[in-house]
């Protein structure tokens, strides 16, 4: 299978690192199958006033000083890069009419992002359906395949599957296929935050696709499923997460931000105000028994800040050329160093025309090309002729070779594409990360719980610190967690 494919199931079902008790948010929030609406509730301030610094303006670090904020408590956010918002980029430059386009964040679901919900409610933001997942082309080994044909058990056959898949994907989502080989292993879990225990611990050792192997997963099915070079527990794991939130593997009903995703870390610099200060790269954290010092520059000028606590929302390929003294214990340092991520690029495409519609085709393609991987619709409110169509692929590609590369492989007469831009994020110094991959085999414990938990007074909080490493979710999970466990400390 192409890597479209890989990158797809990968991003939505392997990746996910302590019991909730020690998440401090409502255990509601973990285990929601009613498809509840939750409450941000306010947290009163425990003691006097703190005075915190958070590093990195992205999501995760302006909800969790948000949060602080709203506790009572003193805080300033230091960012690196002349923006807030991080990951999340919302791209209005270049585009007509009024048009836009999502650099980074692709979508919500409900279930399965309650608190990002809460927020969108609570600063009276509006969520649109997002049918970029419906209706989808897939093209395989050079040619395209509807929703309905990738049903038929006769091209399911000549595609390789077994008849046990077949069975099976006649009658599910193709992204749903894993829950073919890990759903009769889900029941022991009981806690989403405590994969151990549970029977399991052995399979840390050993890959995710043994458990297909083991069951006789074919080859085609294998190249979907990827696994090979993961924990078996943590697939499992994550596997579970997912059931007890009650949240498919691969979701379909998914949504978005009207004016963009950009518009919540907007809201959250709203509310902040002067509190988030941009361009002050942080230099060096020291680590007191009574305190912290964060040295920062300031056009160029080494100044310092003193707090009670640090925050770490940078993401760990850029904090780990941030001096820490003393220095992080080994098992610290070994997380930073050894976190894995994805990353991507972005495209954007501006074109005249719903061209796809004149070839009777829908835009939402899985292209199967290594230039560029998928592609659909947005920004499909806003009231012009033209319209925004969003790609992903691979880092070092221009936005015009992925233009050429689709042109290459569309399987209609001809587009109306006007211009193409993108954003690289693997070139980006201080944002290059996307959501955490998968531990490696045999080494989960290196990495949970201690993922989450604090070092003396600097915390931790981001999308890589959380169980589930679901993008803003994790980053807005974590970012409670964190700022919850600061205000009893």
């Amino acid at each position: 299978m192409g890597k479209f494919k890989r990158r797809d199931f990968i991003k939505n079902t392997f990746k996910a690192g302590v019991g909730v008790s020690l998440l401090n948010i409502d255990n509601s929030m973990a285990n929601n199958p009613e498809n509840k609406e939750f409450k941000i509730t306010q947290t009163k301030i425990s003691g006097p006033a703190k005075k915190i610094v958070v590093g990195g303006a992205g999501i995760a670090g302006m909800c969790c000083a948000y949060e602080l904020m709203k506790m009572g408590h003193d805080v300033t956010v230091l960012e690196a890069s002349g923006r807030h918002g991080g990951h999340v980029y919302t791209a209005h430059d270049e585009l007509s009419d009024e048009l836009y386009g999502d650099y980074g964040q692709e979508h919500i679901t409900k279930p399965g992002y309650d608190l990002y919900w809460s927020y969108i409610k609570e600063f009276g933001l509006t969520a649109l359906p997002y049918p970029r997942r419906k209706n989808v082309l897939r093209r395989i080994k050079g040619d395209f395949y509807t929703e309905e044909m990738l049903h038929d058990p006769i091209i399911l056959k000549n595609l390789g599957f077994n008849k046990k898949e077949i069975d099976y994907l006649s009658t599910n989502p193709w992204g749903e296929l894993k829950s073919l080989y890990t759903r009769s292993y889900l029941d022991n879990f009981k806690d989403e935050y405590q994969p151990f225990g549970v029977g399991f611990d052995e399979m840390d050792n050993v890959p995710m696709s043994d458990i297909y192997n083991k069951q006789g997963a074919s080859k085609m099915a294998l190249s979907l499923l990827g696994g090979s070079d993961s924990s078996a527990l943590f697939g499992l794991w994550y596997a579970a997460i997912l059931k007890l939130r009650g949240v498919p593997e691969y979701p379909t009903e998914i949504y978005r931000l009207k004016g963009g995703n950009q518009m919540l870390p907007n809201a959250f610099a709203k509310r902040l105000g002067q509190r988030v200060w941009l361009n002050k790269p942080i230099t060096s954290i020291h680590n007191r028994d009574d305190g912290i010092k964060v040295s920062y520059l300031d056009n160029k000028v080494t100044k310092v800040m003193e707090a009670d606590y640090f925050v770490n929302c940078i993401p760990l390929p850029a904090f780990k050329n941030i001096s820490v003294k003393p220095a992080l214990p080994i098992e610290r340092q070994y997380i930073i160093e050894n976190v894995t991520y994805d990353s991507y690029q972005r495209f954007v495409f501006q074109a005249s025309s719903k061209f796809w519609l004149e070839d009777g085709l829908s835009i939402n393609m899985f292209l199967d090309h290594p230039d560029i991987w998928d592609i659909w619709q947005s920004a499909d409110e806003v009231d012009t002729h033209r319209v925004i169509v969003l790609g992903t692929g691979a880092g070092g590609i221009s936005p015009q070779r992925a233009l050429a590369a689709f042109r290459e492989v569309y399987p209609g007469k001809n587009d109306t594409i006007e211009q193409a831009i993108g954003r690289d994020w693997t070139k980006q110094p201080f944002s290059s990360t996307c959501e955490r991959l998968p531990f490696p085999i045999g080494e989960l414990k290196k990495f949970w719980p201690n993922i989450m938990k604090p070092h003396g007074r600097i915390y931790f909080a981001g999308a890589y610190a959380d169980n589930l490493n679901w993008g803003t979710e994790a980053a807005t999970r974590s970012a409670n967690r964190v700022a919850k466990e600061i205000n009893v400390a």
